[in-house]
């Protein structure tokens, strides 16, 4: 039955020709989805990114038009109605249709590759040139052909099972089951064999990784480091990115020659993955007693940094503090798996939201149970997937205020709920790049350091009472924006024309612009500093008003134990050049840097 009514439709129309056939409208689809995929997006892509995004879009393009082109059939088939034209005049009407829209496509192409030239130039990046773009191109049509032969061959499964099914079942339950087979087989090939056998290679990968040393990282020989001689934790058990972190940041000394007086060797704690029988709340256990061991409990500030996935910390955002507070500070984490952000993401968030909550009831009631007059101040910390989970620890952002002294969440990802809540109930007028929260009174969204004081369109900000709670977020940073609404939603970010690195010529396509933020995530942390996912010497002074150090250049008093008055109108640039020289081994002089210590001016430290 199902084989009699196809070869039915295709007769439809053929006394003249049709005015429209199956390979003009598909044609017509990738092209037009060929078109869109090229247009600007957040960030410049290489030609593999190029070619990935282009094709999917090109094959769903195709696709589409294929669809509509057989609903056309069937329904004029089902009102018995031929539209037919004389041979030349439907000729005619194909070349005009034909060339009309490959001028335009032209035209179309032109001023998009010029758009994209001038988008990647406001991100700092480079992009494809001609030749790539061609590459890319051909890259995209290769893709093309795969995805169209595997949606083809399913196809042809799918009318083998409908005309198997058909002989005993009527045509509508026999085509049913063959679509619920289908999903089935779609499903087990991507789930279970492909995306599985990608995580399986990947989580391989990050297992060796984390067994490795990184270049140019040594161990630890200062008490006040996880993983040195006197530490309840060795070495080896803190894995390659605790490794790094413990191996890496600024000693007294280095605080000492860009503050220009006495500075504390700054305390660094780090729980490596639980060892086979133990669990993450053993490794917090181990935090908190490094923690005392270390004298954490009896510095001015104690931050807790969440960990990505592969337990990496950002220095970006631990160095500054150390700098800020002369070393009077301790920061924790502990890592919680071994594999990139973007393999829990699809594999378990839940591990991730454990381990941050776990870390921080832990070291909150261990300060708790301090004097309260000797307590420390507990700030929080975290980067993408690390953001997510450390603000999961909290019910809301009253929470947070009640239970910390402030907060630095950087390129917060957009399915955190607290991020997504606070977004929604902005100013009227406030921008969703940089929304304003209740005149900024305790949190504040900032794309550049100059949102601590006034919003993107330059409108000052009320007082800024303490806890203070900074959100960074670029206005280019996929992270920030990519979700499941994208698909069929249009953002308000899309349309907000706020000066910043996003091009004014970037549209809205529905699945479109969800599959071109999605290729813009895997580059978003290859863009220079200041663009996409990157954040680096903006973070110092954000840390700074956080602690409340100075508006502006106007020494604000102590707080939490701090002094600020050694700060020059060039502190922040130094600080900022030096972490750039430890990340990369080097002093300000270009030697390897030294441990030890070195005398200067007293600085005043105030303590609890």
């Amino acid at each position: 039955m199902y084989g009699r009514q196809i070869g039915h439709n295709r007769q439809v129309g053929q006394e003249g020709g049709d005015i429209i056939d199956i390979s003009l409208l598909g044609l017509i689809g990738a092209l037009v989805m060929y078109g869109v995929s090229v247009s600007p997006s957040l960030l410049a892509r290489s030609w593999q990114w190029h070619a990935v995004a282009s094709g999917v879009l090109t094959a769903a393009g195709y696709i589409l038009g294929l669809t509509l082109q057989r609903l056309y059939a069937i329904v004029v088939s089902r009102l018995g109605v031929q539209i037919t034209a004389p041979p030349t005049v439907a000729l005619a009407f194909r070349v005009i249709l034909f060339f009309g829209f490959y001028l335009w496509l032209i035209r179309w192409l032109i001023h998009s590759y010029r758009e994209r030239r001038r988008a990647d130039v406001l991100v700092g990046m480079s992009g494809e040139n001609l030749g790539q773009y061609l590459l890319g191109t051909a890259g995209a049509f290769v893709l093309t052909l795969v995805l169209l032969a595997i949606a083809s061959g399913l196809q042809w499964i799918g009318r083998a099972l409908v005309v198997f099914f058909s002989q005993w079942l009527h045509y509508v339950v026999a085509l049913s089951i063959t679509l619920a087979l289908l999903v089935i087989i779609v499903y087990g090939l991507t789930s279970q064999v492909i995306i599985k056998l990608g995580i399986n290679f990947f989580t391989r990968h990050a297992r060796r990784m984390n067994n490795r040393t990184a270049k140019g990282i040594v161990q630890a020989q200062v008490k006040e480091r996880s993983g040195s001689p006197s530490s309840y934790s060795s070495w080896e058990s803190v894995g390659g990115q605790g490794r790094v972190f413990l191996g890496r940041g600024p000693s007294r000394a280095d605080i000492e020659a860009v503050a220009g007086c006495a500075a504390q060797e700054p305390i660094r704690v780090y729980a490596g993955m639980p060892a086979e029988g133990q669990s993450l709340q053993s490794a917090a256990d181990l935090v908190v007693r490094e923690l005392h061991r270390s004298g954490a409990f009896e510095r001015a500030v104690i931050l807790i940094a969440t960990s990505t996935g592969s337990g990496w910390v950002d220095e970006w955002q631990v160095q500054p503090l150390e700098y800020l507070t002369l070393g009077n500070c301790a920061t924790a984490s502990m890592q919680y798996s071994f594999v990139p952000s973007s393999i829990n993401f699809l594999t378990d968030l839940d591990i991730s939201e454990e381990a941050a909550v776990i870390l921080f009831e832990t070291i909150r009631r261990a300060v708790d149970e301090l004097p309260e007059e000797s307590r420390p101040a507990l700030f929080v910390c975290g980067e993408s997937l690390g953001a997510y989970a450390s603000q999961h620890v909290f019910s809301g952002i009253v929470d947070v205020l009640n239970r910390t002294d402030g907060a630095l969440w950087v390129g917060t990802p957009a399915f955190t709920p607290m991020h997504a809540e606070l977004t929604q109930v902005r100013h009227r007028g406030s921008p969703q790049v940089a929304p304003v929260v209740a005149n900024g009174r305790h949190v504040r969204f900032v794309n550049v350091p100059e949102n601590l004081w006034a919003d993107v369109y330059g409108r000052e900000l009320g007082r800024w009472n303490f806890p203070r709670i900074v959100y960074a977020q670029h206005p280019s940073d996929p992270v920030v924006w990519w979700n499941s609404q994208l698909a069929w939603n249009k953002p308000d970010w899309i349309s907000e024309r706020v000066d910043g690195d996003v091009s004014p010529q970037m549209v809205y396509t529905r699945l479109a612009t969800y599959i071109q933020v999605l290729v813009d995530m895997p580059v978003a942390g290859t863009a220079p500093g200041g663009h996409g996912h990157t954040y680096h010497e903006e973070l110092i002074p954000l840390w700074e008003a956080i602690l409340g150090l100075r508006k502006n250049s106007e020494h604000m008093g102590s707080r939490f134990g701090l002094d600020s008055t050694w700060i020059q109108a060039d502190t922040l640039g130094r600080i900022g050049q030096a972490i750039s020289d430890n990340l990369a081994n080097r002093d300000v002089k270009g030697r390897a840097r030294p441990r030890t210590s070195v005398a200067g001016p007293r600085c005043k430290f105030l303590v609890h």
